[in-house]
Parts: C-alpha cells; structure tokens; sequence
C-alpha cells in the first residue's frame, strides 16, 4: 500500500503507474482531418504516421482552453487531451469549424482508457510487457499492438510511456503491469505526483496555470503558438503581444510555505503573486509558480519575501528544472534497476 508522498519519490527513482483519468482521446478523420486541426490548433500542425506534437488549444480571447498531444496514424489524428469535459470540446470543434470541413470524429474517451508509466525505469517495465523495441522508442513516437496503443511522451522530467487501451481491460493490464514490475518497486502513481513533477521541470499544466486567465504570452508558451496562422486564439494573442505583456510565470523556491494568491515582495514593494505552490520531497523545499511584473521574471532573484498564511518567507527565483532528473543519467542500453546502485549520476538536488 502506498503512502502519502510515495508516488512523488518514486516517480524519482523507479517507476510509477498511474490511470490518466484526466487525459481523453478524440479521434479526427476524414479529407479535411489535418486541416480542421490547423485550425483549431494554436501551432504548426508538423506531425506524421507514427509521431506525436505537443499541441495548445486556446480560447477565443487567447487563454487556454485544452492541452496535450496530437498522435497521427496514417490519415486518422487522435487528439489527447486534458481540460475540457468531452461535450465542451465537441461543442468548442463544431463552433470554430466550418460547415463544409469533411470530417469524422469518434469520441473514444468513454471506450478507451490512457495509462501512465514514468520514472527513470520506467523503459524496463515497458520493456517487459512488448519486448526490446520500447527500449530504443524515440521521444513523441509511438507503435501499436493487437492490445493496445503505447507512446512515449510524458511532462515528468523521467522516462515515460502512455498505453492507450480499451477501458475493459484496463483494470487488468495495470494489475499486469504491478507484477510485471514487483521487482522494480512499482509504484501506483497520483495526479498529484505528476502534477508536481511538471511543476519541478516547468511543463504546463492546464489544471493550476492554466486556470490563471493568463495567454501564452505570460505563460511561456509561445514556442507552441504559431503568430502567422489562423488559429483558434492566435488573432487575440498577436493583439495582446503588440500591447505588450506587464508580467510573466516564473519558478520560485522557499523553506517555508507557499499557496495560490501570496503575495510576493521584493523590500518592501510588491512585485507579483504565487499562482500555485507544492511541497518537494525532492528538495525538501516548496516550489511555485509565481506570476511576476516583468523586470523580475528573471532567475538569480534571492532577496524576495512571500506573505504566506503562516508568515512571511524567504524566496528566490531559479531556472528550471530544480531536480537533476535521474532520467538523464539513466541509459536503457546499458543500465537496470537491479544494479541501478552502480550508475554514476550528480545529486538529485540542484543548487
């Protein structure tokens, strides 16, 4: 049985397995699949057969609306999500497509369920359930099997896989997966654990930021937008930017705690305001989102106060990713968790 904090340790350093309950899938096909999806997309459409994109969709007004990947396979594009209720996101593809588009959409989140793998062995329990080819899956690929869908993407900062499966067998294939990797001390993974993985590596997330009423422009995510195209939203955003941006998300670290709305100082002037913040058993630090004015949306800050509930604490400002993300010391080819106490790595800790 798993305690409170387990899944965020070892989502650091074995593997963890978690049903992705928030992520669902709809299927685009037809003639004008790919170009209702340039639409509806903040950027470039640039995926073909057997690749995945990290995609954004935005609302009218440019804040966001839905985030997640976008798998082509062969002329058919699966669009998973997370965000929106399914009938929101039907409602928001019939509002923004023309009627002429010649499409078919197929809604499989009620027939298919997603399941995480993350961790830095996270490729040796894949491994063991399709065989060496998981070993050498590239980043935003994926291949099929007569069971299931496995990609390999992940917002950890570790290794991590999606399987893709028929919600029947679902309940089966992670109690597989449990004994498949005994050995590996496998881990059942939370939406919390994830959730702050992302937030340690600054990957978006569409449930905490993305909630904040912000564009791209104050989260970082222009790199996902393209300004020449017709997307859904580009046309406000491409407004906003030409106005000028006030402030920015920037990652913030302190001993002490931190919550959403604390106001953030620098002396004695207000510089901006936490928009979340988690406890890291990691660093045995809490680490934030703060939103910024944007001289300060820099790293390297170290004088700056936050009034929290529970008193004022110190802060700074850092570059992420704040872990030293064992993934990146952790070969497939050459290396198991069995003799994983051999691996030469730094520290967990970043300073």
């Amino acid at each position: 049985m798993s305690r409170p904090g387990d899944a965020s340790v070892a989502l650091r350093h074995s593997v963890v397995v978690t049903p992705l309950t928030e992520m669902r899938t709809l299927r685009f096909s037809g003639p004008d699949a790919r170009r209702a999806l340039e639409r509806l997309c903040a950027g470039t459409i640039r995926v073909r057969d057997g690749q995945l994109q990290h995609i954004l969709l935005l609302h009218d007004d440019a804040t966001p609306f839905a985030d997640g990947f976008l798998l082509c396979d062969d002329d058919r594009y699966e669009l998973l999500y997370e965000g929106p209720e399914p009938e929101a996101m039907r409602a928001h593809v019939a509002d923004h497509l023309p009627i002429e588009y010649e499409i078919a959409l197929e809604d499989r989140s009620t027939s298919h369920a997603i399941i995480g793998i993350d961790g830095p062995f996270a490729w040796e329990l894949v491994s063991r359930l399709v065989g060496a080819e998981a070993v050498g899956l590239p980043y935003l690929t994926f291949f099929k099997t007569d069971a299931f869908c496995c990609f390999r993407a992940g917002r950890t900062g570790e290794y991590g896989y999606g399987l893709i499966v028929e919600r029947d067998t679902a309940a089966a294939l992670v109690q597989g997966l449990h004994a498949k990797g005994a050995d590996l001390d496998v881990v059942t993974g939370t939406r919390d654990a994830l959730e702050l993985a992302a937030l340690e590596n600054f990957f978006f997330s569409i449930h905490r930021e993305g909630q904040a009423e912000l564009t791209p422009l104050e989260l970082q995510l222009q790199w996902r937008v393209n300004r020449a195209g017709n997307g859904v939203g580009v046309a406000a955003l491409n407004a906003r930017r030409a106005a000028g941006i006030a402030q920015r998300v920037t990652t913030l670290l302190a001993a002490g705690r931190m919550g959403g709305g604390d106001l953030v100082l620098r002396a004695s002037t207000p510089i901006g305001r936490v928009l979340h913040a988690s406890w890291s058993p990691s660093r045995r630090e809490w680490v934030a989102l703060a939103l910024l004015d944007i001289g300060f949306a820099i790293p390297g800050l170290t004088k700056l106060r936050v009034r929290a509930a529970e008193g004022e604490v110190q802060a700074r400002t850092v570059t992420p990713p704040v872990l030293n993300n064992a993934s990146l010391f952790v070969s497939a080819q050459m290396h198991a968790y069995a003799t994983r106490g051999e691996i030469e790595r730094p520290s967990l800790v970043r300073p």
